[in-house]
């Protein structure tokens, strides 16, 4: 067995390639830009990191046929750029590992400066290393690809599976539960692979030897590594697949709710041409009735009663032709609706007295607003900035609206006494119902929304809704004839 192993080591490593490729190409294929749910907005980077390791597989294929053709210098330099593909690939799961877990924009370009930090001083720390110690090409190789699968994959595939298993949590709120099972899978399987992908590596010069490279495992286990490594990568593909009946789901969910939003829009359009053409018409002609009577009557005091009839009518009237108005609900631009939360924002401070940023951004960028947007997100806005004056002590806050072709995002943060601000105190009265309150208001928008801590103290409140669905057209006319008594 040992022997076929040795004997097809080639066919194994394409069909490994083969394997990320296809896992990479099957997600970019089904991925979506705009996305209410954070693992299927961060699928994107496992493809980017599938596809980058296919190629640096490949390479493995590849560079040792070129090596019968070309000079040791051409050789060199693909070696060297085998590596980079490699390191790149473990730097692309670094990030999928840390979008699962949706952490404030400033730790994330942290974290990311850091990690491609450490890509470099391992190429060139390594290369000093090589040129003290005589190494070559492919010995430099081998140790840069050794220790940044113990720097960079190991942490990078432990944060993936971590994240996948707490986005369980997040596909049961959106009533994804016939996929959770396949997020606590790839989990699994990707906690597998940082174990035979970032702890077991090929020999070299920094490798530990024994079961911790590739010949003690497979002295061991009579397997190569590289066949684990490929299995793994299969079941994983096979799993991403399934999730990514996620984009499916929200497809389905956004035509629903542009189906209920137009059965919405005709019922106001309807209720609109009831009240105008039947309500208001019949008390028109009650008052016309009235005015008649009050002209033939010669009673002053009768006649002064029936005009104040016809007043408390006409009074009737224009509530009605109010609440027609109102049932016309003009989906909110992108520039009405910063207007509104800006001034929202200028009241909160004058009447708090706490300093209150507001900031907007890509007002000529936006994506069509969902239906009802400007009432939610003012709502959403409202309770944060009251979360904070009940709970957050003396403090500033800071307000951002970023809008964007494919999504809008909200961001309230407060600088006070940490997990007090924003609603969530353990025990704030009424915490519970003012979360609960904002989650179903930021659902409503096909949107998601995230309380947590900030980095440098305080409570930040984030609301990202996604803006690539179609809205309803306007079925309701702006304007009614206005109707008057005499």
């Amino acid at each position: 067995m040992r022997e076929f192993f040795v004997q097809n080591e080639t066919i194994i490593l394409f069909a490994q390639g083969l394997v990320f490729f296809s896992l990479g190409f099957a997600v970019w294929l089904q991925r979506r830009r705009a996305t209410r749910l954070t693992l299927s907005s961060s699928l994107i980077w496992l493809a980017a990191f599938a596809f980058v390791e296919a190629l640096a597989v490949w390479g493995y294929v590849f560079v040792p046929i070129q090596a019968t053709y070309v000079d040791d210098g051409v050789i060199e330099a693909l070696e060297i750029l085998r590596a980079s593909i490699q390191v790149a690939a473990f730097l692309f799961l670094v990030q999928f590992g840390l979008r699962l877990f949706s952490l404030p924009p400033v730790w994330r370009r942290s974290l990311t400066g850091l990690s491609i930090l450490a890509a470099a001083l391992i190429s060139g720390v390594t290369a000093l290393v090589a040129t003290e110690q005589g190494w070559g090409v492919a010995e430099w190789e081998s140790a840069v690809v050794a220790v940044s699968r113990y720097s960079l994959l190991l942490p990078g595939a432990a944060l993936a599976a971590v994240g996948l298993w707490r986005q369980r949590a997040e596909l049961g709120d959106a009533g994804m539960t016939g996929i959770k099972p396949y997020a606590g899978a790839a989990a699994a399987v990707l906690g597998l692979y940082a174990v035979v992908a970032g702890l077991i590596v090929a020999p070299g010069p920094v490798t530990p030897g024994g079961i911790g490279d590739a010949e003690g495992w497979f002295d061991l286990t009579g397997l190569p590594l590289e066949v684990v490594r490929g299995v793994a990568g299969l079941v994983l593909c096979v799993l991403a697949v399934k999730l990514l009946e996620i984009f499916d789901v929200e497809a389905k969910q956004q035509l629903e709710a542009l189906d209920r939003a137009r059965a919405i829009a005709e019922e106001r359009a309807r209720f609109r041409r009831d009240l105008h053409d039947g309500t208001i018409q019949s008390i028109y002609a009650a008052g016309l009735h009235l005015e008649a009577i009050a002209i033939r009557t010669e009673d002053p005091a009768v006649r002064a009663e029936v005009r104040e009839v016809v007043a408390d009518l006409n009074a009737a009237t224009d509530g009605i032709r109010d609440y027609i108005r109102a049932l016309a609900q003009p989906t909110a631009t992108p520039e009405v609706l910063a207007t509104g939360l800006g001034e929202l924002t200028r009241r909160f401070s004058d009447e708090t007295g706490r300093p209150v940023r507001f900031a907007v951004e890509g007002l000529a960028s936006s994506g069509p607003l969902p239906d009802e947007a400007g009432q939610h997100l003012e709502q959403i806005l409202r309770e944060a900035l009251s979360n904070t004056a009940r709970h957050a002590g003396v403090c500033s806050v800071r307000v951002n609206l970023v809008f964007g072709p494919d999504e809008l995002d909200l961001m309230v943060a407060d600088d006070g006494c940490g997990p007090g601000g924003l609603g969530t105190a353990p025990d704030a009265p009424g915490r519970h119902e003012g979360l609960r309150n904002m989650r179903e208001r930021a659902r409503r928008l096909g949107g998601r929304l995230e309380v947590a801590e900030n980095p440098s103290g305080g409570t930040r409140v984030v609301l990202a809704v996604p803006l690539d669905s179609d809205e309803p057209d306007n079925l309701i006319p702006d304007t009614e004839p206005e109707v008057t008594f005499p």
